[in-house]
């Protein structure tokens, strides 16, 4: 009777231990399997994250006579890793007149006060594009008519509905803006939008009528540099946003500005927000931790449970080894034949596997890691008095992530089932195979 015979005829025969064995050995794989393609699950969760919570720091420079200059700001441009997406901004204070020189005039209806000589002034939002700037992105600020101020915008203004009602003004209109401390920075601009405002104004009863929604202006960094600083050829700002592609890089990127020559960096305060990124990565970390726990501790169980199963399994065919032997079977052949009974049976309960393990690690592990990349966030926009949170204005698509089992998982865990069972039956038949033929024929009597 040839080998393989052999092996079937004692699967078939032996339904029952057949059965626990196939039991087992399935329940082994589903569960290594479901740990493995948590584990790839939760890289790939790492890589997006990166992606979606790029880090970034914001360099203050208000306290700089010149502010950040443009060719500073070029070679902060020119650092690799800088993802190429930055916000520019600048905040100040002017003085409203018309084109004939006459004040206009401002709300100071809800204001703590009216500072003297800020009768007619307003607070001058200037940024490289406005839709970005937070206070249409999560202040209420919505844009009725016009269109944005970005870079290319030069001499330009976005005015509230109220301050436009109140003055008889229109998009096209021409307004001056005059620095409030010297006035002879006075500056021609054209209105070209007009906004409103959908929430509360926030300090009521508190803020100076200068820093009120309705006087507020939003101009282009040209203009809010010519009345910063009295630049004309080049543009300067105070602050500035700029983000990295790497998260991990951060450090060291801001290092690398720090070494700009020509900048008073003690005067400047750098600061970098990537604790959403830092808190993801580090509930990530642990959940790679605990699944890698998991593996090693069910592929231990799994290891001695299997021995255990094997020696008791092989004490019970001593009589069966015996014969193969006394047949002229040799104990290369008998080791064989067991070991292709367990390979049989493993690969049949691996091939289940993969079907129960889609099922359940899909479900467990995209319930994991939905908790660790929870969407938190804590984008921070500096203005000239204080930092003011930010809720996020897209969805980052991290809620929902798909554990999906990997060509690469479902070889190792092949790889892995078939060396455990070939250790664990080694094992368990060397006591038995290290007997003299002789010796176990005499136990079989």
């Amino acid at each position: 009777m040839d080998l393989l015979k052999r092996v079937c005829l004692y699967l078939v025969r032996k339904k029952g231990k057949t059965a626990t064995l196939l039991a087992f050995l399935l329940v082994m794989a589903t569960l290594v399997l479901t740990c493995f393609s948590i584990q790839s699950a939760t890289i790939t969760a790492n890589t997006n994250i990166k992606k979606a919570l790029l880090g970034y720091f914001t360099i203050n420079a208000k306290h700089l006579d010149t502010g950040i200059t443009e060719s500073v700001l070029n070679q902060i441009l020119s650092i690799d890793g800088l993802s190429g997406n930055y916000i520019l901004r600048s905040y100040y204070y002017a003085n409203y007149y018309d084109t004939d020189g006459k004040l206009l005039e401002i709300s100071t209806e809800g204001a703590a006060q009216t500072p003297a000589e800020y009768e007619n002034a307003g607070k001058i939002v200037a940024s490289s594009n406005s839709e970005n700037d937070s206070y249409f992105t999560e202040g209420g600020f919505k844009l009725t008519e016009g269109k944005a101020i970005t870079s290319e915008n030069g001499n330009a203004v976005l005015i509230h509905e109220k301050f436009a009602e109140r003055n008889g003004l229109t998009i096209g209109d021409t307004i001056q803006l005059s620095d409030v401390t010297d006035k002879n920075r006075v500056t021609d601009v054209t209105v070209a939008g007009i906004f409103t405002s959908t929430k509360e104004q926030d300090a009521i009863g508190t803020a100076p009528s200068c820093d009120l929604y309705d006087n507020i202006v939003f101009t282009d960094l040209a203009t809010a540099s010519y009345l910063l600083y009295g630049t004309e050829d080049e543009t300067n700002i105070q602050f500035g946003d700029f983000h990295v592609n790497d998260p991990e890089e951060l450090d060291h990127i801001m290092e690398q500005v720090q070494e700009i020559n020509g900048v008073d960096w003690n005067s400047c305060t750098l600061t970098r927000y990537d604790k959403d990124y830092q808190n993801a990565k580090k509930s990530l970390e642990g959940l790679q931790n605990i699944v890698f726990i998991a593996i090693a501790v069910v592929s231990a169980i799994c290891f001695l449970v299997l021995a255990l199963f094997m020696t008791l399994r092989l004490r019970s065919r001593i009589h069966e080894t015996g014969i193969y032997l006394a047949m002229g079977i040799s104990k290369g052949a008998v080791l064989l034949q067991y070991l292709l009974e367990v390979f049989i049976v493993a690969a049949i309960a691996l091939l289940l596997s993969y079907g129960a393990s889609a099922a359940i690690s899909n479900q467990i592990g995209s319930r994991l890691l939905s908790q660790v990349t929870a969407e938190t966030y804590e984008t921070v926009d500096l203005t000239q008095n204080a930092e003011t949170a930010k809720q996020p204005t897209e969805d980052l698509g991290l809620s929902e992530i798909i554990v999906e089992i990997s060509a690469t998982d479902y070889v190792i865990v092949w790889a892995f089932g078939l060396m455990i069972c070939l250790v664990s039956t080694a094992l368990a038949a060397y006591p038995i195979m290290k007997m003299k033929p002789k010796n176990i024929l005499s136990q079989m009597s």
